[in-house]
C-alpha cells in the first residue's frame, strides 16, 4: 500500500495498461480466478480469499472506468474521513498495488456522507458528512465535495447546502439534478464540567442541487415523519427512489410511505393505504426491477413494494429470510436476482451475527441459501456489484465489535459450470457495444463472440450503510438469439435515471460476460 501520484504521461500509460488488462480478463474469464472446493458452486456460489483494505470501505461507488471509489476511515480504521480516500482497481486483483491511497485535503470529514454519481460526468457527488464540535464527533457539515476519477482528486465546492446533514440520502433525478433528503444536524450530548450540552436536531427540509451546482430548498415539503426527527429515525439515510411518474417515493423505516413532488417549493404526501410491515433503519431495501422494491422488515419478513401504479403503492410478500439481518446488505446481481449477506439479529453485535448469505429469485419469489463468508459484516459494511459480475463485500466497524479493514469477493452461481466440478464456466465476450452516449428508447446493437441469449442492464452502484438507491435493473428484450442483436434502451428517465450502466450479455449456459459500461443521458 503506497501513496501514489502520477504525471500526465504516467497516467496515460496506466490507463492504457488498464484497458489492455480489461480486454485480457474478458477472454480469460474473470479478473480474479478461483476454483471451488466443492460441487455446490453452481448453486451457492463461493467467496474468494479474504484480502486487506487500507481503510474500512464504509462507502463504495463504482466509477464509469470500472474502478471503485471508497472512503470512511483513516489508515488505522478509525472514524474520520478527513485523512484519506481509496481508489481500488479490480482488474489489478486485491494486492496492495491495486489500491491507490490519496489524501483528503478538502478539510471536510466525509464520514457518513450522502453520495451519488453525477449523471453527465460520472464523477462522485458527496454531500455533508461528519463534524467535530467541542472535541465531540457525529455532528454535521453542509459541505459539497466532488471526486473526479479522471484526475483522482476530491474537490470541495464553493456552493454549500442550506442545511447541515449527517446520514443524508442523495437521489438522482430524471433531469440530471439531485434531491437531498434527511440527515441529522446536531447530536445529543449531555455535557460535562468543561463542555456544554447540545440537543439533537435534524434537517427535515429537502434540497435540490441543480446541474450547475446551485441549490434550492423545498421549504413547503418539511416533514419530521418522512425524513426528520420522527418516524423511527427517518432522518437516517431515508429509503427513497424516483418513481415511474417522476416523483420521489420514500419508504419509511417503520410502517409508512410518502411521495415527494419537488416542483416549486415542494409537496410531501403520505400514502393512506400503503403500510409495509414494521421495519428498521438498520434493514436494507433495494429497487430490483423498474418500480419494484425488495425491502427486509422485522421478524425476518421480506416484502415487495410496487410503485408502478398511479395510486397508492401495493405491498406483497417476498417470503421469509433465514434470519433477521440488521446491518446486512442487498445487492442486485447481473441476472436480476438479489443477493443478501451479512447482518446480525441483535444489531451491531457478534451475538446473532451470521456468515451466511442467501439469494432471492424475483421470478419464483423464493429464497436459496448461498455460500458462507469468512468474516461477519455488520454496521459500516458494504457490498457492490463489479463489472465482472462478482460482488465486492467488505468493511464493518468504526464503531463495531470488529474493525474490518478487509474485503471478500463473492462469485455468484452463474459464473460456474453446472456439472458440479466447481470450475468457472467459459464466458461470452462483448465485441462491440455503444461507446458514445445513448438516450432513452433508442435502438442499439451489441455484438459478442458467441450467440447472445440474454441482455441485462444495471445502473452503477453507490452503497453505504446498507442502502444503494442508485442501482436499477433491466432485462432488454430482442427478437432472437444471435451473435449480433438489437435492443432498446429503457423507455424513460423516470425508470432509468440518466447516468452510467453495466451492460451484460449471456450465453446459452446462462453465463454473463464482463460488463461494458455505457452512458445513458
Amino acid at each position: 500500500m503506497t501513496m501514489k501520484r502520477f504525471t500526465g504521461i504516467q497516467r496515460i500509460i496506466q490507463n492504457t495498461f488498464r484497458k489492455i488488462l480489461l480486454v485480457a480478463i474478458t477472454f480469460l474469464s474473470i479478473s480474479m480466478p478461483v476454483l471451488a472446493t466443492n460441487s455446490t458452486a453452481h448453486l451457492q456460489g463461493i467467496f474468494g480469499p479474504l484480502h486487506h483494505w487500507p481503510i474500512i470501505p464504509i462507502a463504495m461507488m463504482l466509477m464509469p472506468d470500472g474502478r471503485v471509489f471508497a472512503y470512511g476511515t483513516n489508515l488505522a480504521g478509525a472514524q474520520g474521513a478527513k485523512m484519506y480516500y481509496v481508489v481500488w482497481d479490480p482488474s489489478l486483483g486485491t494486492g496492495s498495488n491495486a489500491f491507490t491511497v490519496l489524501p483528503n485535503i478538502t478539510d471536510t470529514d466525509i464520514f457518513c456522507a450522502g453520495q451519488s454519481i453525477i449523471p453527465a460526468t460520472g464523477q462522485a457527488l458527496i454531500v455533508g458528512g461528519d463534524a467535530l464540535v467541542n472535541g465531540q464527533r457525529n455532528y454535521a457539515n453542509s459541505d459539497i465535495n466532488i471526486f473526479d476519477p479522471a484526475t483522482e482528486t476530491l474537490i470541495r465546492q464553493s456552493h454549500q447546502m442550506a442545511y447541515k446533514r449527517w446520514y443524508a440520502t442523495t437521489v438522482a433525478l430524471p433531469n440530471g439534478e439531485h434531491t437531498i433528503l434527511g440527515g441529522r444536524n446536531d447530536r445529543y450530548f449531555a455535557g460535562n464540567a468543561t463542555l456544554p450540552a447540545t440537543a439533537a436536531s435534524y434537517s427535515p427540509i429537502p434540497e435540490v442541487r441543480a446541474i450547475d451546482g446551485s441549490w434550492r430548498s423545498l421549504t413547503t415539503a418539511s416533514n419530521d415523519y418522512a425524513y426528520g426527527a420522527l418516524g423511527s429515525a427517518s432522518w437516517y439515510y431515508p429509503r427513497a427512489w424516483v418513481n415511474p411518474q417522476g416523483k420521489i417515493f420514500i419508504l419509511g423505516h417503520y410502517d409508512a410511505a410518502y411521495t415527494l413532488d419537488i416542483s416549486g417549493t415542494g409537496t410531501i404526501t403520505k400514502y393512506q393505504t400503503t403500510k409495509p410491515k414494521a421495519g428498521r433503519w438498520e434493514l436494507p431495501s433495494v429497487m430490483f426491477s423498474p418500480g419494484k422494491i425488495l425491502s427486509l422488515r422485522r421478524n425476518k419478513i421480506a416484502v415487495i413494494v410496487n410503485i408502478n401504479g398511479n395510486g397508492d403503492p401495493t405491498v406483497t410478500s417476498a417470503g421469509t429470510v433465514s434470519m433477521e439481518r440488521l446491518y446486512g446488505n442487498t445487492t442486485v446481481l447481473a441476472d436480476g436476482k438479489v443477493w443478501v449477506n451479512g447482518g446480525s439479529s441483535s444489531g451491531n453485535n457478534l451475538t446473532g451475527a451470521t456468515l451466511t448469505s442467501e439469494l432471492w429469485n424475483p421470478i419464483t419469489n423464493t429464497w436459496t441459501a448461498t455460500a458462507n463468508a469468512s468474516e461477519v459484516r455488520l454496521y459500516h459494511s458494504a457490498s457492490i456489484l463489479l463489472p465482472d459480475a462478482t460482488v465486492m463485500t467488505g468493511g464493518g466497524g468504526a464503531p463495531g465489535p470488529i474493525k474490518q479493514m478487509n474485503g471478500e469477493i463473492y462469485y455468484p452461481p452463474y459464473l460456474f459450470k453446472t456439472d458440479g466440478s466447481g470450475e468457472l464456466a467459459s464466458r461470452p465476450a462483448i465485441i462491440d457495444a455503444p461507446s458514445n452516449t445513448i438516450t432513452w428508447g433508442q435502438d442499439f446493437s451489441i455484438e459478442a463472440n458467441e450467440t447472445i441469449h440474454r441482455v441485462t442492464l444495471l445502473r452503477l452502484g453507490a452503497v453505504t450503510h446498507n442502502i444503494d438507491v442508485e442501482v436499477r435493473f433491466f432485462d432488454l428484450p430482442f427478437s432472437q438469439p444471435n451473435n449480433i442483436v438489437t435492443v432498446q434502451s429503457p423507455a424513460t428517465a423516470n425508470v432509468a435515471p440518466p447516468g452510467f450502466y453495466q451492460l451484460f450479455v449471456w450465453n446459452s449456459s446462462g453465463v454473463p460476460s464482463i460488463a461494458k459500461i455505457i452512458h445513458i443521458h
